[in-house]
């Protein structure tokens, strides 16, 4: 390694753990805030995000496996305030991509942009962090313990901060900056040399400047559209657009309304409330604010309970609704709840005549949940006897290709699970109608109704019906559906979610949309059963190898498979089961830190650790799988995913320090093991998040890699007594 210059006697205490700290929470606040920009403006659902989690880990991995290679290393502190002054191009980058690939501002981007995007900015962000974990443990003697001890708490530290941060600042841009001018201070203070008078000044310089351009930058991503106002809430980037007379809301770049629409809005209302146009108890998700609200008010007897999760959402609509829209929201038969739906119908004891999804299409796992069978379920324990559950989903006037046909199957078939009587409205949106009641789409039938309520609406006419219901259209398109593949949209196996992918790919060109229908081919026994043998193989050519070191970095790497994939099931799983998770992500991964951050001092406590100590902690890696595995199909006390957790973080930090000086005793290479922890959380993340999760659900995947690690402890058991290399 290096011969660095030893630090001074005095250089004690907190100035020489500090670097380590401040990597830490860099690392991990750049982590989330780059995550949140690629949401705002890639539209961004699991699929993305995991390819951009797999980029970071890849380039963070590298940096660390190729810093231990170096003889000599750049200056440390210019290296962080480098990555400091990356990091606002890098956003920048993100935000005006869409001229790099010639997209219309709002346009979904394909799996191709995305990939380039990811690789690109995370290579400039995290190889130099990688590098610098090797360049901290050198400048420690080679302590790499102490090293991650003090990175996991500066991890611990960044998600509370950048939550308050964005709390305080209401803008991720501005709470990078608040972040990156404080480590960067931190940083001159504690290693005063040249460079740091050089680059401190130029640097908050440059923080401010970045500061001045936020919303400038975001008007200018949405010419020629009209930015009125934006806002960074706890849920996604809120963005008001004006195009001519119409004015549309944007979450994450998706629209979430328009007004005035009224086609929109009628058709989201009628087909369900035709139905029982006497009905009084009605429970609207969603949507309310772009106009049906004001069409469901039009019943005289209708009582609305409306949902909408961000509160923003409703102040923003606030200040462009025309009078009489504003005061469907304070009118006295509606009443407004502020909370994730599945958590209200949960924890509610009303019962509704008619309930109306006004949502979203599938897209993220998060949205997913209110077109699953367990979320049917419930909405059916909420209806009256003959109770209708009603749902607008994007579909085609013109055509059904195969991706489209497969999605809408899935809903249909989930559907049916639960209701007796399924019926689908052509059109360019599909609405869904569910009952256990017989459901009409006569045409006239449904005007006739109309027309005794004395409903005025626009779109929904007599010859409009005629055209939309005709019985040839609604035979076809149900013909469609029902001879689609049966596949159950469920909240342990998403499909829906990556169907929708599928389609979204479909619209782009290069090989995004053929990998996607691949994979939905492969049997799932393929998914998991080929990587488990071509493990298994592995490990007989390594045991062939008879390398000592193999047995000491192995289990680092299943370690880091196993820790991702694992946290990936359990937050889907938690959302699932408990609401909207980007409330709480900053504290639940905070918690897994805080374990990685104890199991390392633990580990570090033990100054004889053996390969009989690492097969213990490998065991019980097994042992919380298992209780894991146990817990999936149960609704458990939130804690229990904060204790599982804590407890797969304290298992990780501690293998990693064991390995790490099991592996030091054979080669003084400090980077090896830190990449081999993060190639195997690259691995986890690419294929758990956009294919085994919605393709094998969450408890077979678990099933693969409990299996993975009982592969890897009967490994490390049988380990030859004599050591016969170095490899």
């Amino acid at each position: 390694m290096p011969d660095l210059p030893q630090p001074h006697p005095r250089d004690l205490g907190l100035k020489k753990d500090l670097p380590a700290f401040l990597l830490g929470l860099l690392a991990t606040s750049f982590q989330v805030l780059l995550l949140r920009e690629f949401s705002a403006y890639f539209s961004g659902n699991e699929l993305t995000l995991g390819i951009i989690l797999a980029s970071w880990l890849f380039w963070v991995g590298l940096g660390s496996f190729v810093a231990g290679k170096l003889k000599s290393f750049p200056n440390r502190s210019s290296l962080y305030f480098l990555v400091i002054s990356l990091f606002p191009f890098a956003l920048l980058a993100v935000r005006f991509s869409r001229f790099l690939f010639h997209l219309l501002p709002g346009e979904i981007a394909g799996l191709f942009p995305v990939t380039f995007m990811s690789l690109g900015l995370c290579l400039l962000i995290g190889f130099p962090l990688g590098a610098l974990f090797v360049i901290n443990v050198s400048r420690r003697a080679g302590d790499v313990s102490r090293v991650y001890i003090l990175e996991s708490l500066g991890a611990v530290a960044a998600g509370p901060i950048v939550y308050l941060a964005l709390s305080i600042s209401a803008s991720s841009w501005a709470t990078a900056a608040i972040i990156a001018a404080t480590v960067a201070l931190l940083t001159f203070w504690a290693d005063r040399k040249g460079a740091s008078f050089i680059w401190a000044p130029g640097l908050i310089m440059l923080l401010a400047g970045f500061l001045l351009v936020d919303l400038p930058s975001q008007r200018a991503y949405w010419k020629p559209f009209e930015l009125i106002t934006t806002r960074d809430t706890r849920y996604s980037r809120l963005q008001l657009i004006r195009v001519q007379e119409q004015i549309s809301l944007y979450s994450n770049s998706a629209p979430v309304y328009s007004y005035p629409d009224p086609g929109a809005a009628e058709e989201s209302v009628h087909f369900a409330m035709l139905q029982n146009p006497e009905a009084r108890r009605i429970l609207l998700i969603g949507g309310g604010a772009g106009g049906s609200l004001g069409e469901l008010l039009k019943y005289p007897e209708a009582e609305v309970d409306y949902l909408e999760l961000d509160p923003e959402i409703i102040n923003l609509s606030r200040v462009f609704l025309r009078d009489e829209d504003k005061a469907t929201l304070t009118a006295a038969r509606v009443r407004i709840f502020l909370q994730d739906g599945r958590t209200f119908l949960r924890k509610s004891k009303e019962s509704y005549q008619v309930i109306l999804l006004n949502l979203p299409e599938p897209a993220t796992a998060q949205v997913n949940r209110y077109y699953t069978l367990e979320f049917f379920l419930l909405a059916q324990r909420h209806l009256s006897s003959g109770g209708i559950l009603s749902f607008p989903v994007q579909s085609s006037e013109a055509a059904i290709g195969p991706e489209l046909q497969h999605f809408l199957s899935s809903q249909y078939f989930t559907l049916s699970r639960v209701f007796s009587q399924v019926r689908v409205v052509p059109g360019e949106r599909n609405v869904f109608l569910a009952s256990a009641e017989p459901l009409t789409l006569d045409p006239r039938e449904l005007s006739r109704r109309i027309a005794s309520c004395g409903l005025v609406t626009r779109y929904l006419e007599p010859r409009s019906l005629e055209f939309r219901l005709h019985a040839l259209r609604v035979q076809d398109l149900e013909s469609r559906l029902t001879s689609g593949p049966r596949r159950i949209n469920s909240d342990f196996a998403p499909i829906s979610f990556f169907l929708n992918a599928s389609l979204w790919s479909t619209q782009f060109r290069g090989p995004g949309a053929g990998i996607l229908r691949f994979f939905s081919k492969v049997p799932v026994s393929w998914l998991l059963g080929l990587p488990l043998l071509l493990f298994g193989l592995l490990l007989l050519v390594l045991r062939a190898r008879k390398g000592e070191a193999v047995f000491s970095l192995l289990p680092l790497a299943v370690m880091g498979l196993t820790t991702i994939v694992t946290e990936i099931i359990l937050l889907v799983w938690f959302q699932a089961l408990y609401g909207f998770l980007y409330g709480r992500i900053a504290l639940l991964m905070s918690t897994f830190m805080l374990g990685l951050f104890l199991g390392a001092v633990l580990g570090n406590r033990i100054h004889s650790t053996t390969y009989g100590w690492l097969a213990v902690i490998q065991a019980g890696f097994l042992l919380l799988l298992g209780l894991f595995r146990l817990a999936i199909p149960v609704k458990l006390p939130e804690v229990l995913a904060f204790v599982i957790l804590l407890g797969l973080g304290i298992l990780g930090g501690g293998l990693f320090v064991a390995s790490n000086q099991l592996y030091l005793r054979i080669r003084e290479d400090y980077g090896r093991g830190y990449s081999l922890d993060l190639f195997g959380s690259f691995i986890g993340a690419l294929v758990t998040s956009s294919l085994l999760i919605p393709l094998a659900g969450l408890s077979r995947i678990i099933d693969a890699v409990l299996i993975l690690n009982i592969m890897g402890l009967i490994f490390l058991l049988t380990r030859p007594k004599k050591r016969l290399t170095s490899d």
